[in-house]
C-alpha cells in the first residue's frame, strides 16, 4: 500500500520531487564515533535517537494532576517499552557500529526491558547464524522473571494462542499457554546463572581431600603438571559467542572474579559478538571497579589501564589522578546509558533518621551507648584495622554472651561474641547452666532482683540459644542496638509512628539475623505461617496494629484504637543457605514475599509485618509499602547498604499508599552504631571510612552520568524541578545533599561542550528541542522505524474498541494526535501505512502467522478488512462478507454441538437428579453434579502424596466419557498396589499408575480374592469378580474414613478427587474436620476458638476390624456475623450456638 513512501525528511507527507542520486550517494550514513568529543550532540541531532527524548514534566499543583500522572506510569493499561527502551534498541541492533554498552539505570525502572528490546532485533540474526540469544542472570531464581518479563513485553510474539487478561481462563490452561510460550522463547534465548556459564566455558576447578591430620581434611584445588587448575569440563562446552548477543544481568557481579574471567574468554574467542551490561551499581565495592566492566565492552586492542585513572591501593583511599577524570570522561564516552528513575511522584522519599557522629560527612546514624557488660566486652576486642571490620569488633557491638572463662566454673562473668562465643556459651550451658544462670542474675541483672533465674538462658533442642535475656528490660545490657532496634519497631503500631511494614537488614546471619529472630521471638513476634491454626497464641504475643498483647487486647476500644480483630505480629527470616548466594534462596520464601508480603491486604502488616534478611537480599527482592528499614550493623560498603534500602524504595511500590491524605510517602532509614562517651566507635570509624570510598564511587558515577550516550535525551527523567526546589542550597555536614543525588547537587550538565553551547537553556535548565530540518535523518530507515509502527498499530487497536468501521483520514488524525506537541511535527503518515498493512492479514500464511490481534468493545478478538475506503473490524472465525449489523450485534459462539436426542435426554435427567438432590441436602446443593464436571485428581494430589499408603489403594474414578451418556455421571472403583514415594525414573518399570486400573474388568479373580483376604474380608458365597470388587471398596472407603492419628493407622486407603459431587473431600473425618477448622479461620480472619469432642457414630451395618469414630466442632455466638461461612461448613446452630457434626 504505501512501498513507495519516503520515510522522514522534508517531502515526507508532500509530493516535492526526490533528492538527486549524487547527493544521496555523497550523504553520510554513518553513527558517531565514541572517540567524537562531540559524541553526545551527533546523537541528540539524529532522529534516530531525538524523537525518544524524555518529555518535559511540569510541576504539579493539584493532587488530581499527579494521581493522573502516576497512574499512567504505574498502571498503565497497556504493556509497552519505554521511550528510554526503545532508545537503547536503537543504539544496539545488529545494524549499528557498536559493540556494547553499560545499561547504568536505576532500580526497578525497566533494564530487563531494555534488554528485551534490544534482543529482539537480533533474532533475525540468530536465525541466520543458528545461534542463540545469552542472557546471564545471578542465580537460577532470576530466570522466571526473565521469562515472564519476555512475555509481558513481547505480546503475542510467544504466546500463539490469543490471551487476554480480561478473559477467564482456568489455571491449567494458562499453564499450558505459559509452557508453550517458553518453549518458542528458549528456540531464542539462552538464560543461564553466572555459575553455570563459568561452567560451560572455563570448568569448575576439580577439588581434592587431604588429611592434614587425624580426622582433620583441608580441601585443595588440584593442579596439572604445568601448575594450571585441573578442571571438571562440561559436556555442552562453549567455546565461543559469535554472531549474538550477550546480555548480562547485575553486571556488577562479574567483576574481580572467575564470572568475568570466563567471560573475557569468550569475547577473546568471539566475532561479532555485542554485550549488555546491565546494573543499578556498576561499582559493587569499590570506584576501579569501572575499569572492568568498561573493558567487556571497550574494544581488546583499546583496554583502560586502572593506573591510568586511580592512584592509591587502599580501598578507602583511592583517588583520581590528575588527569584521571578526564581519562575517564573520554574512556566512557559512548558505552555508558545512565536512567536515574526515581521520580519522587513514583517513588516514596527516603527519609534517613539520626544524627551525622563528629567526623563524618553525610551519614545519619543511631547512636546507641553501650551499657558497661557491653562496653567491657568491646574494650577488650582491639579496634578495627585495615579495609573491613575486624570480625570480633563487627560481632560483639551486635551482641555480647555473658559467659565464665573458659576451663572455669565460677568467677567474674565475660563478654563472648561471634559464633565461637555463641558455641562457647552453649557448651557453658550444657555442663554449667544453673551456675552460670545465678551469676548472671546476681551481677549483670542484679538490679532486677530476680528470684528464679533458670530461665535466664538455655539450650532450645540442645541447639539453639534461648532465654529470658532476649527480653526488652534486659536486652539492653547484652546489645544495646538490639535493644534500640526492638523497641522502634514496637513503636510502629496505631497511636505511636502508625502501623506499616518492616524490612531489618544484617551482614551477619547466626550473630545478626539468627540471633534477632530470637529476640522477636522471646518478645512476642510469631514466625509467619501459611496456617494461621499453626499459631501458638500466648498472652504476650503482640498485635500487628496496636500496641496491646493479646492477652488485654480487648481493651483496645476504650484507648480510642479502631475497632479491629487480633491478628499477631508476625516475620518471615531469608538468609540462604549461604551469607550472601540469592540463587540459594527457597523459592517458598520469594512466593511468601510476592504473594503475602506484598500485597495491598498487608500494608498493615496484617499478615506478615517484618521481613528479616541477610546478604542476600541486596539484590532480587521487590518489597513493597515498606514503612521502615532498619540497618542493623555496618558494612564498609555503602553500595550495598543502598542495595539493601533500594529493596523497599523502588518504582511504584508505594503506588496503592499513595493517597490524598498520603501523597508522598516516606520510608525511614535507621542504621544503628554502637557509641562511645567519647571519640568514634569502631562501628562509626567504618562508616567514615566508607564515606571516603562512597564519595569517590559516587563522584565516578557522576562523571558516567554527563558522559551517558542519552545525557540530553534522558535529561528530564534523572532531574525533577521539585528536587531542585528542595535541595537548592544542600551542602556541607548541616545540610547534606540527599543520597539519591549522590551527596551532591542534584542539577548537572552533559559533557559535551559543543552541546551544551547549542541547545542548553540555563533559565529553563533543559536542552532545546532540535527543529525537524536540522534532524539527521541519514542512518534512519523502516528498521527503525518499526517501533512507531507498532506504536501506531497499538493507536489503532484502541480505536477499535470503541467502533468497527473507521476510514483512512480518522486514524491518521487519531494517530498523529496521540503524539505530544513536541513530536507530531515528526509524524510520519508512512508509519500508519505499515501498521494497517500488518492488522490486515490477506494470504492464508498470513493468517497463520498473524501476532496483531485486534479487539472490539466486546472483548471479541479479530483483525481489520479493508473495504472500499474504510478499515473494518472483522472477528476470527466469522466470514469476511457479513452486514454491519451483525458486526455490531453481540452474538456468542457455543463451540460445543451435541446431538439434539441426547441433549434432551441429558436435561431431563439432570433436572430430575437435581430436584432430588436438592430437595434432601439443602445445604449442599451447590454440590449438584454438572453435566461437564471432571474430576479433579490434580488439587489432592498434593494431600495424598504427603501420606503414607497402605498395601492396596482404591480409586474413586469417573467412568470414560466413551461410555456415558450426557448429563449422566457414574462412579468407577480402581485398584492398584502400593507406589514409592520417589520414582527413580519418570518410566520406571513395574510401577502402577497413579489412578490403577479398573477392579472389576482389568484383576484377575485370584488376585481380588488375595486382596480381600489381606483386608480381612470374607467373601463367602460372593463369587464374582464386581461383588467382590464392592466388598474391597466398602472396606477401603471405611479405612480411609475412620483412621486417626491416635489409632497409628492413617495411611490412604481409598483416593477421591477434590471435587466428587457427592463425597465430601477430604473423606478421612480427622483431616476433614481440621480442613474445616482452617477454612474457617482463614475466611473469618479470626483465630479459632472451637470445643472439639470425639464421639462414636451410630452405624447399622458395622464392618469388622473398623474402629468408627466422629467430632462433634461447636463455636460460640462470636460467629454469628459469618452466617455463610459457617453454613457453607454444614454449621446449624444448636442452644445459641455454631455446631458442625463431622461424620
Amino acid at each position: 500500500m504505501a512501498d513507495d513512501i519516503q520515510i522522514g525528511g522534508a517531502n515526507s507527507n508532500n509530493n516535492s520531487e526526490s533528492e538527486d542520486l549524487d547527493t544521496k550517494m555523497l550523504e553520510d550514513r554513518t553513527y558517531p564515533s565514541p572517540e567524537d568529543p562531540n559524541f553526545q550532540l551527533d546523537m541528540y541531532l539524529k532522529r534516530d535517537f531525538n524523537i525518544h527524548v524524555a518529555g518535559t514534566r511540569k510541576k504539579m499543583d493539584t493532587y488530581a494532576e499527579i494521581k493522573k500522572y502516576r497512574d499512567n506510569i504505574c498502571a498503565p493499561r497497556e504493556v509497552k517499552y519505554s521511550e528510554q527502551q526503545i532508545l537503547l534498541s536503537n543504539f544496539i541492533n545488529p545494524d549499528t557500529p557498536y559493540r556494547g554498552v553499560l545499561i547504568y539505570h536505576g532500580t526497578g525502572v525497566g533494564k530487563s526491558g531494555a534488554g528485551i528490546a534490544i534482543a529482539e532485533k537480533f533474532k533475525p540474526q540468530v536465525e541466520r547464524y543458528n545461534t542463540q540469544i545469552y542472557v546471564l542472570i545471578p542465580g537460577p531464581l532470576h530466570k522466571t522473571k526473565w521469562l515472564n518479563e519476555i512475555i509481558k513485553f513481547t505480546g503475542e510474539t510467544y504466546l500463539k494462542n490469543y490471551y487476554d487478561g480480561t478473559l477467564y481462563i482456568n489455571e491449567n490452561e494458562q499453564e499450558k499457554i505459559k509452557k508453550n510460550a517458553h518453549n518458542a522463547i528458549s528456540q531464542y534465548y539462552r538464560i543461564i546463572p553466572f555459575r553455570s556459564f563459568y561452567n560451560k566455558v572455563s570448568g569448575e576447578k576439580i577439588i581434592e581431600r587431604k588429611e592434614v591430620s587425624a580426622g582433620k581434611f583441608k580441601k585443595t584445588y588440584v593442579k596439572t603438571e604445568t601448575g594450571e587448575y585441573a578442571r571438571d569440563q562440561s559436556i555442552d562446552r562453549i567455546h565461543n559467542l559469535s554472531n549474538t548477543l550477550l546480555i548480562i544481568d547485575e553486571a556488577h557481579g562479574i567483576t574481580g572474579n572467575e564470572y568475568g574471567d570466563a567471560i573475557r574468554k569468550i569475547i577473546k574467542s568471539s566475532v561479532n559478538l555485542k554485550i549488555i551490561l546491565m546494573t543499578a551499581t556498576p561499582m559493587k565495592n569499590k570506584a576501579d571497579d569501572i575499569i572492568e566492566l568498561l573493558n567487556f565492552i571497550r574494544p581488546q586492542n583499546y583496554q583502560i589501564g586502572r593506573d591510568e585513572i586511580f592512584l592509591g591501593k587502599s580501598v578507602h583511599q583511592i583517588e583520581f589522578k590528575p588527569d584521571g577524570r578526564e581519562l575517564l570522561r573520554k574512556y566512557s564516552r559512548g558505552y555508558v546509558s545512565f536512567l536515574r528513575g526515581a521520580d519522587p511522584l513514583t517513588f516514596a522519599e527516603r527519609v534517613d533518621v539520626g544524627e551525622i557522629p563528629p567526623g563524618l560527612s553525610f551519614t545519619k546514624v543511631i547512636r546507641c551507648q553501650m551499657l558497661d557488660f557491653q562496653l567491657n566486652a568491646y574494650n577488650s576486642v582491639a579496634d578495627a584495622e585495615g579495609d573491613s571490620l575486624n570480625k570480633k569488633s563487627e560481632s560483639v557491638a551486635n551482641f555480647a554472651f555473658p559467659g565464665f572463662i573458659k576451663g572455669k566454673n565460677s568467677g567474674d562473668m565475660i563478654g563472648y561474641y561471634g559464633p565461637s562465643g555463641m558455641n562457647e556459651i552453649k557448651n557453658q550451658l550444657k555442663n554449667n547452666a544453673v551456675a552460670i544462670n545465678k551469676k548472671v542474675a546476681t551481677t549483670i541483672l542484679a538490679e532486677y532482683n530476680i528470684d528464679n533465674s533458670t530461665t535466664l538462658m538455655y539450650l532450645v533442642d540442645n541447639k539453639i540459644l534461648g532465654g529470658d535475656f532476649f527480653y526488652e528490660k534486659y536486652l539492653k545490657h547484652f546489645s544495646i542496638k538490639f535493644y534500640t532496634a526492638l523497641r522502634n519497631i514496637n513503636d510502629v503500631v496505631f497511636g505511636k509512628k502508625g502501623n506499616g511494614l518492616i524490612f531489618i537488614y544484617s551482614n551477619l546471619v547466626k550473630v545478626g539475623v539468627d540471633l534477632f529472630r530470637e529476640v522477636l521471638l522471646r518478645n512476642g513476634y510469631l514466625e509467619y505461617s501459611e496456617s494461621t491454626g499453626n499459631y501458638n497464641i500466648q498472652k504476650d504475643t503482640r498485635c500487628y496494629y496496636c500496641d496491646f498483647l493479646h492477652g488485654n487486647h480487648a481493651e483496645h476500644t476504650s484507648h480510642g484504637i479502631p475497632q479491629h480483630t487480633f491478628f499477631p505480629a508476625t516475620f518471615i527470616s531469608i538468609t540462604g543457605k549461604t551469607d550472601e548466594t540469592f540463587e540459594n534462596i527457597q523459592e517458598e520464601q520469594i512466593d511468601m514475599i510476592d504473594n503475602v508480603f506484598n500485597k495491598i491486604e498487608n500494608k498493615d502488616g496484617k499478615f506478615i509485618k517484618i521481613i528479616l534478611g541477610s546478604k542476600v537480599m541486596n539484590e532480587g527482592f521487590t518489597l513493597h509499602n515498606v514503612k521502615e528499614v532498619h540497618i542493623l550493623d555496618v558494612h564498609y560498603n555503602l553500595q550495598k547498604v543502598d542495595q539493601a534500602i533500594g529493596r523497599g524504595i523502588r518504582w511504584c511500590v508505594h503506588y496503592n499508599m499513595m493517597t490524598e491524605d498520603n501523597p508522598y510517602p516516606k520510608v525511614e532509614i535507621y542504621k544503628y552504631v554502637v557509641s562511645l562517651k567519647s571519640g568514634l566507635s569502631s562501628e562509626e570509624d567504618l562508616y567514615k571510612k566508607a564515606e571516603q570510598k562512597y564519595k569517590i564511587v559516587k563522584e565516578t558515577e557522576r562523571i558516567l552520568q554527563e558522559e551517558a550516550i542519552d545525557c540530553p535525551l534522558n535529561r528530564n527523567n534523572n532531574i525533577f524541578i521539585e528536587e531542585l526546589e528542595k535541595y537548592k542550597n544542600c551542602g556541607g555536614t548541616d545540610n547534606p545533599c540527599p543520597a539519591i543525588c549522590g551527596y551532591m547537587s542534584c542539577n548537572y550538565k552533559c559533557g559535551d561542550k559543543l552541546l551544551n553551547s547549542r541547545y542548553y537553556d540555563p533559565e529553563s535548565n533543559v536542552y532545546k528541542k532540535v527543529e525537524k530540518q536540522d534532524l539527521d535523518y541519514s542512518t534512519y530507515d523502516i528498521t527503525l522505524a518499526r517501533d512507531e509502527i507498532d506504536y501506531a498499530k497499538n493507536k489503532i487497536k484502541e480505536l477499535y474498541k470503541l467502533d468497527y468501521v473507521y476510514d483512512l483520514d480518522t486514524i491518521l488524525k487519531y494517530v498523529k494526535k496521540s503524539y505530544t506537541q513536541d513530536k507530531q511535527e515528526l509524524f510520519d503518515n508512512f508509519y500508519v501505512y505499515q501498521a494497517l498493512n500488518d492488522l490486515i492479514p490477506i494470504t492464508t500464511n498470513d493468517h497463520n502467522n498473524f501476532v496483531d490481534t485486534v479487539i472490539d468493545k466486546l472483548n471479541r478478538p479479530g483483525y481489520l478488512i479493508y473495504r472500499g475506503k474504510y478499515y473494518i473490524f472483522n472477528q476470527f472465525n466469522e466470514e469476511e462478507d457479513v452486514t454491519m449489523y451483525y458486526r455490531r450485534k453481540y452474538d456468542p459462539i457455543i463451540p460445543n454441538k451435541i446431538n439434539i436426542k441426547n441433549y434432551i435426554t441429558g436435561i431431563y435427567d439432570i433436572n430430575k437428579y437435581s430436584l432430588a438432590y436438592a430437595k434432601n441436602n439443602k445445604s449442599d446443593a451447590k454440590k449438584i453434579m454438572n453435566p461437564q464436571l471432571r474430576y479433579d485428581f490434580e488439587s489432592a494430589h498434593e494431600y495424598y502424596e504427603n501420606r503414607e499408603e497402605f498395601e492396596y489403594v482404591g480409586i474413586i474414578d469417573q467412568v470414560s466419557e466413551k461410555n456415558i451418556s450426557f448429563g449422566k455421571e457414574k462412579d468407577e472403583f480402581k485398584i492398584r498396589k502400593k507406589r514409592p514415594k520417589v520414582l527413580v525414573k519418570k518410566r520406571e518399570v513395574g510401577v502402577p499408575s497413579y489412578k490403577g486400573s479398573v477392579c472389576g474388568t482389568s484383576k484377575h479373580k485370584q488376585m481380588l480374592e488375595d486382596i480381600a483376604k489381606n483386608l480381612d474380608i470374607d467373601i463367602g458365597d460372593f463369587k464374582k469378580r464386581s461383588e467382590i470388587c464392592d466388598m474391597i471398596n466398602d472396606k477401603l472407603f471405611n479405612m480411609e474414613k475412620y483412621s486417626t492419628s491416635k489409632q497409628k493407622n492413617k495411611l490412604t486407603y481409598l483416593i477421591i478427587p477434590a471435587n466428587h459431587p457427592t463425597i465430601p473431600f477430604p473423606l478421612n473425618l480427622e483431616d476433614r474436620m481440621k480442613h474445616i477448622l482452617n477454612d474457617i479461620q482463614n475466611r473469618t480472619k479470626m483465630i479459632v476458638d472451637a470445643e472439639i469432642k470425639t464421639t462414636t457414630p451410630v452405624i447399622a451395618h458395622k464392618i469388622p476390624g473398623i474402629k468408627y469414630v466422629s467430632y462433634v466442632l461447636t463455636f460460640s455466638n462470636a460467629y454469628d456475623k459469618f452466617v455463610d461461612i459457617m453454613t457453607d461448613n454444614g454449621a446449624k446452630k444448636e442452644h445459641g450456638k455454631w455446631v458442625i457434626r463431622v461424620e
